[in-house]
């Protein structure tokens, strides 16, 4: 029987190392608790392996509790984007030889507790099983984990208020004069514009009271009712006249 020894490294601590032993057979769940082990952590409330490439690009994602995911993805029957939701796989149910590509096999551990921490895995060995080994174990074991510094947050108190000082501005004699003119303007013109409306009004012509009396025109002069009558009356001395000389050119034709 084969066992697999893994390499754990990390960016943050160059003096950091852990070389772990196990079969192919164990868990990721396996893994992570010697993993744990080997560097005295605390329980945490979520993990993640994830197998890469060579340049530690993530692939496959394995979960330390159920954890669901939206994946988006051109579909061609369909011709359009899609979103798919999908259960990650957990560690306790998935076997680290049905994850192992490569001889040099590279991944990615992320612990998430009170503190996070990612390291660098690299499949480094496949070995014989000797006798009398129990696996998982952690074969080598170079440097302690550094525990992160916890920055106390200080109370900003609020600065108390300052009493500012009262500016006094005197302003020269000149100035006030021309001000107090400036006002007397304003009055001045304010006073104009509330009669500017009563300017702008035009007033209707008065009508003369009285019964409206119609006119005629005649010829270039206009008659009113008084005229009128006159004008009637001679018309009608001037009818008899002609009538009485008309009587007297009949009598002087008898003769």
């Amino acid at each position: 029987m084969i066992i697999y020894r893994f390499r754990l490294t990390s960016e943050d601590q160059e003096d950091f190392l852990r070389e772990i032993d196990i079969h192919p057979v164990h868990t990721f769940l396996d893994f992570h608790e010697i993993i744990q082990s080997s560097m005295d952590m605390e329980p945490c409330e979520k993990a993640f392996f994830y197998t890469t490439d060579k340049k530690y690009i993530k692939h496959q994602e394995i979960s330390y509790t159920p954890h669901k995911k939206r994946l988006r993805k051109y579909d061609d029957e369909l011709d359009e984007i899609v979103t798919e939701e999908f259960e990650l796989h957990l560690m306790k149910d998935s076997r680290l030889k049905n994850f192992i590509e490569d001889p040099h096999q590279k991944m990615i551990y992320e612990n998430y507790g009170k503190e996070f921490y990612a390291f660098h895995i690299e499949l480094f060995k496949i070995l014989k099983l000797e006798d009398g080994i129990t696996l998982p174990r952690c074969f080598k074991r170079i440097g302690e984990l550094q525990k992160k510094p916890v920055i106390p947050v200080e109370l900003i108190e609020e600065p108390e208020p300052m009493d500012m000082p009262v500016i006094s501005f005197e302003i020269p004699r000149e100035k006030e004069a021309i001000l107090s003119a400036l006002e007397e303007n304003e009055a001045e013109l304010a006073e104009i514009e509330s009669h500017l409306d009563d300017l702008l009004v035009e007033k209707e012509p008065e009508r003369t009271k009285g019964v409206e009396v119609p006119s005629e025109e005649v010829g270039d002069s206009v008659l009113g009712e008084d005229d009128m009558i006159e004008s009637v009356g001679d018309i009608e001395d001037l009818e008899n006249m002609e009538q009485s000389q008309q009587d007297l050119d009949r009598e002087s034709d008898d003769y």
